[in-house]
Formats: C-alpha cells, sequence, structure tokens
C-alpha cells in the first residue's frame, strides 16, 4: 500500500525534525543566559534536562497522534490491527529522535545552527531509513549500513505493523534497538552537557 508506506515516512521525518530541534533549545538558552542563571538556583542538571525531554517527548508523541489520526480518516490509511505495537514503536522512535536532540544540542553554537542542522539531518536520516522509497531499491551493501541510523528501525517496525499485520512480539527487535539508541544519545548528551 503506497500510501501507507508514505504516511509512514512522512511521519518519521516531520516528527524527528522538531524533535532534534530540542538542541535548538539548548542553544537559544545558552545564548540568553538562561542556562548559567540555573547556576544559582536549586535546579540540578537533571531536573531541567527531563522537563525538556518530557516536553518536547509529549509534543512529538501528540504530533505523531494527529499525523495517524489524520493518515486514517482523511487516506483511509490500514495502521494495522495491534494499536498497543504501533503506539510502543511511536514512543521508543519518539525517545530516540529526542534523545539524539539532546546531544545535537551539546554539539551546536548557536539556535540558527541547531535549526539549519535538525532540517539537515533530519531529511539525511530519512532518506538513509527508506522513508522516501523502500530500502529494498538499495543496493545490498547499503541495506546492511543503514541500520546504524534509527530511523530504519523506526520506518521498518511501521511498514510491518502497518502492511504486514505484524504485532508486538514481531516488532520488539526493532524497539530494543529504538530504547538501545535512545540510551546512547541521552548518555552521551548528558555527558557533553554545559551551562554554558
Amino acid at each position: 500500500n503506497g500510501y501507507a508506506f508514505a504516511s509512514s515516512g512522512q511521519l518519521i521525518i516531520w516528527t524527528l525534525i522538531p524533535l532534534l530541534g530540542t538542541a535548538a533549545i539548548f542553544a537559544f538558552e545558552r545564548e540568553t543566559g538562561t542556562l548559567q542563571r540555573l547556576l544559582t538556583t536549586a535546579t540540578r542538571k537533571s531536573t531541567y534536562l527531563s522537563g525538556v525531554v518530557t516536553g518536547q517527548l509529549g509534543m512529538g508523541l501528540v504530533q505523531m497522534a494527529i499525523l495517524v489520526g489524520f493518515g486514517a480518516l482523511a487516506f483511509k490509511i490500514n495502521w494495522g490491527d495491534k494499536p498497543a505495537a504501533l503506539a510502543v514503536v511511536l514512543v521508543a522512535f519518539g525517545l530516540a529522535a529526542v534523545a539524539m536532540g539532546v546531544m545535537l544540542g551539546t554539539l551546536v553554537r548557536s539556535s540558527r545552527q541547531a535549526s539549519g542542522v535538525s532540517i539537515m539531518l533530519g531529511m539525511t536520516l530519512g532518506l538513509l531509513g527508506g522513508c522516501m522509497w523502500p530500502l529494498e531499491f538499495f543496493p545490498p551493501a547499503v541495506q546492511r549500513i543503514v541500520h546504524l541510523v534509527p530511523t530504519t528501525w523506526a520506518m521498518e517496525a511501521l511498514t510491518d505493523i502497518s502492511m504486514r499485520g505484524a504485532g508486538l512480539p514481531q516488532v520488539m527487535p526493532n524497539i530494543a534497538v529504538l530504547l538501545g539508541f535512545a540510551a546512547l544519545f541521552f548518555v552521551l548528551g548528558v555527558w557533553r552537557f554545559r551551562y554554558e
């Protein structure tokens, strides 16, 4: 189903870009001195980071729910008959994406740079992850290499659920890898996080 494939790919790309934009929040607050002022309060780094991550993840999940609902109502997309599997995949992907945004926020120098890098990285990861056309069109060597990015695992899980009727047990390997990406990116982001 071309509509199901395209909807899955568009959902991943257009949710990934804003979640990578978490980096712009950190950059903006560094530019304006907000992060430095937090040093004068009792706010712990973990409290600040969890607040930003929770807020961004919440917005991402709402956006994904809207895209799934709109696809089902407007385009009659069949998202499968296993809503629990779909929900867990979307949450795992959201965690991986926002954690990547946290890590990216420690690498960029300005909010403008963060916005540009988020768009470029989101589109590139979408392309490599098979969100724009099926991975079967890629050479076999590339098909193996692209499993180093989280979008590939998310796209495979969504297409398995919507087009092949997969349930939670079948997509658990994808979910585990996405959660692994989330843990890795978040640990790197927290390790590199600085207030200035």
